[in-house]
């Protein structure tokens, strides 16, 4: 059976599930399995996804500083995407609200709070 065309990649839905759900390490470990089977743009995207999801992993394990790191690594790769390529990931509005939280983590050290993460969505 073959997925239609305009529904996400089933391992992209799964990995945004957990995201959602604040699993991060398990979100980069389902999105990294199909990251290993991708080439060119689609790629790229993921790779922003995983490291955002990352991002996250740090932060929630006291490791502020990674976090900041690799959250800022993730959104470059992200700002290159459009929500084609990322299979309807809406990247733009991604990128902007997790620019704005770890900007301001950056300025405001705080522990993590799930509540401050934003989900991932659809366009």
């Amino acid at each position: 059976m073959t997925r239609p065309a305009d529904a996400p990649d089933p391992h992209l839905a799964e990995g945004v599930a957990l995201f959602n759900q604040g699993r991060f390490f398990e979100c980069h470990e389902v999105l990294e399995r199909r990251w290993l089977t991708l080439e060119g743009p689609r790629k790229e995207c993921y790779k922003g996804l995983i490291q955002l999801a990352v991002a996250y992993y740090h932060w929630s394990r006291n490791n502020r500083a990674g976090a900041l790191r690799v959250a800022r690594s993730g959104l470059r790769y992200l700002k290159s995407a459009t929500p084609a390529i990322c299979d309807r990931v809406d990247v733009r509005r991604v990128v902007r609200e997790h620019e704005e939280l770890f900007g301001w983590l950056e300025q405001h050290p705080q522990r993590f709070d799930p509540q401050l993460v934003r989900p991932i969505r659809y366009t």
